[in-house]
């Protein structure tokens, strides 16, 4: 094999393995044991790498993506649920959307942020459904 040959070869290789992923993740969201029809779920790793993310459609399902390509690499992850309400949604809650348009959070404060939740996964290499249950927070009880 000449030189240019065996440099092309090698290219080739690098570029069919550039943006593929070896693990690919879809689940279910749920909020309170009901789908979750908006939001945002993210894989960070526990030690070092991109994250993947994937948007939470109206049938509660989500599909991971690392950048603009699909999948993620497997290992552990800590996972972030985050789903704000509409419009319609706060003024049923009785809250009034400033000029700002920040609309409040439907899934607990904790699960947003990645050194609060609870929610931890091994993504092992292939195709997988991990459903991901998020629990609303309990409501405040009075001192007696």
């Amino acid at each position: 094999m000449t030189r240019l040959a065996s440099i092309l070869v090698v290219v080739a290789v690098l570029l069919v393995g550039c943006g593929r992923h070896a693990a690919y993740v879809a689940g279910d969201v749920t909020l309170a044991g009901k789908p979750l029809t908006s939001g945002v779920v993210t894989f960070t790793p526990i030690v070092a790498g991109p994250s993947a993310y994937g948007n939470v459609g109206e049938d509660g399902r989500y599909f991971l993506q690392t950048g603009g390509g699909k999948g993620l690499d497997p290992g552990n992850y800590k996972v972030t649920v985050a789903a704000n309400a509409t419009a319609a949604e706060a003024a049923r809650m009785g809250i009034k959307v400033g000029r700002e348009g920040i609309l409040p959070l439907l899934t607990p404060l904790k699960y947003a942020d990645v050194t609060t939740t609870p929610l931890t996964v091994t993504v092992a290499p292939g195709r997988q459904e991990i459903d991901l249950e998020v629990e609303p927070d309990a409501p405040a009880t009075s001192p007696r």
